[in-house]
């Protein structure tokens, strides 16, 4: 599940601008900040415009899983990558050892 508040960072990393930009936004007071300098996640829905108060429950339970599936696909994908650089990388070094042996005959 996702966390509840951001600091500064994280929020503006999730939101795709600066540190800077993120604090010229909460002076024009287009986001607001909770708990001192830490950014609820349901602002930052309202700031990125899926602001999910207005889902029915089953409208986001359903997104919930969607989003729960999709982490579990992107996990597995970056263990196949994983996978298939450790392959390469042992491709590479069978094909070094040989070149080595060829070049000492």
């Amino acid at each position: 599940m996702e966390q509840t508040l951001y600091n500064v960072t994280e929020t503006a990393k999730r939101l795709g601008m600066s540190t800077t930009t993120l604090r010229r936004k909460v002076k024009e007071g287009k986001i607001k900040p909770r708990c001192g300098n830490k950014y609820h996640i349901d602002d930052i829905l309202k700031y990125e415009g899926t602001d999910t108060s207005k889902l029915s429950p089953f409208e986001r339970r359903r997104l919930e899983r969607e989003i729960e599936e999709l982490t579990e696909e992107l996990e597995a994908e970056k263990e196949e990558n994983e996978r298939i650089k450790r392959n390469i990388r042992n491709i590479m070094a069978d094909m070094a050892q040989m070149s080595r042996e060829e070049t000492h005959k």
